[in-house]
């Protein structure tokens, strides 16, 4: 059981652009597995990285924090909403982190901040470093919290798919299998580079004092859906599916993999739940909830066959579709709610509707909105119940 005076140091590593169907069949995955907890259907607010990181500091959705679309990571309202960097700092901890971009995550709070250039830095060393230095912090007497971002996976998308491709290549898109090497080079890449900074954690001995997570913020298209050459444009579990691996040998029983439905904004809640933080109840109340029960539960409750315990928990994602701007700037025009089981799209242009059995057709192929109107409307509910939450204040 997790719990009792775990003023643990922090570090989270996000892996952008990472699938959870290629980490988790991938070796590193699976080697650390039998000393982690592995959360494997994380659901992400937004299928790109300024909402969903946002979403998960502050552990609320993008149209509740205030950045909803592709450019509002400055419309963040950090007066309403204390982010987990926030947190941390207020129980004394040095916080420092290491990104691509200044719009990528909120950045109050921050003791340290660097924003590097990708293409004039060796990420494994730069961030080799950036430990060694943390773990000089720790031996003065200091917590830190530690913030690193791989960005290599995304920018190789970028160079060879978003600038040489549209939504509408048809050469993408009847190209699966070249799409899914193009990207299994990239996401090696990122896999030496963790294994890499896993190790020098271990190797500064840091793993027994550190609460360590590794996450995506969404994942990548490889051409499964036509309109969606990479990410943004829809809201299918490819981009929307994401994972978050927990490591800490002494407290986490091992080899743990939890399948129950979980979201991205619960990360941060469990992170404050397993440092015996407690929740500022003078801020907006945060949507996230911790997923410390499921860590400490003995079994999961796949037997479950209630159908409407179906309909307890739910995931919310939004974001700018193809028959709109793409990212929209304005505002998320696709919205969806699900389940473990079903997943319900709204597209607001044009006004239309899809329904998918998850458990059935996984790769969302075949739309079932007309063949179970009660389970449509029992979502649509759901859906606007969070949208009314979300709008409310």
């Amino acid at each position: 059981m997790i719990g009792k005076n775990l003023k643990k140091n922090v570090i989270v590593i996000c892996i952008d652009g990472c699938r959870f169907d290629t980490a988790y069949n991938s070796s590193i995955f699976k080697n650390y597995l039998p000393g982690t907890v592995f959360f494997s259907q994380s659901i992400t607010y937004a299928p790109y990285t300024n909402s969903s990181l946002h979403a998960i500091f502050s552990g609320s959705y993008g149209n509740r924090n205030g950045c909803y679309s592709y450019w509002h990571s400055l419309k963040f309202k950090h007066d309403e909403f204390k982010t987990i960097t926030r947190y941390l700092h207020e129980e004394d901890y040095f916080t420092k982190a290491d990104i691509h971009s200044r719009l990528a995550i909120p950045l109050d709070s921050f003791d340290e901040y660097n924003i590097y250039d990708e293409s004039n830095v060796n990420l494994i060393e730069w961030h080799q470093n950036l430990i060694r230095t943390m773990k000089k912090k720790f031996e003065s007497g200091k917590n830190f919290f530690l913030y690193l971002h791989y960005e290599k996976i995304h920018t190789g998308i970028m160079n060879s798919v978003l600038k040489v491709f549209t939504n509408y290549s048809k050469e993408y898109f009847k190209n699966k299998k070249i799409n899914e090497e193009r990207y299994g080079k990239l996401f090696h890449e990122a896999e030496n580079y963790l294994q890499k900074i896993l190790n020098e954690i271990k190797f500064q001995d840091l793993l027994k004092d550190t609460l360590i997570l590794v996450i995506s913020d969404h994942g990548i298209s490889v051409g499964e859906k036509f309109g969606e050459r990479a990410y943004g444009a829809f809201c299918y579990d490819y981009t929307l599916r994401t994972f978050a691996l927990f490591i800490q040998p002494k407290i986490f029983p091992k080899g743990k993999v939890i399948n129950e439905l979980t979201r991205a904004i619960d990360i941060m809640p469990t992170v404050l739940d397993c440092l015996e933080i407690p929740i500022d109840q003078s801020c907006l109340k945060m949507q996230g909830q911790s997923m410390l029960n499921l860590i400490n539960q003995t079994e999961q409750n796949e037997s479950n066959t209630d159908e409407d315990s179906e309909f307890q928990k739910i995931a919310y994602s939004e974001t700018g579709g193809v028959n709109g701007p793409w990212p929209s700037p304005n505002a998320p025009n696709i919205k969806c709610v699900r389940t473990k089981k079903w997943k319900l799209i709204h597209n607001l242009t044009p006004d239309t509707w899809e329904l998918y059995n998850l458990e059935n057709d996984p790769q969302e192929l075949k739309n079932v909105v007309d063949e179970y109107p009660l389970v449509v409307t029992k979502l649509k509910d759901k859906l606007q119940s969070i949208i009314d939450e979300c709008t409310s204040g």
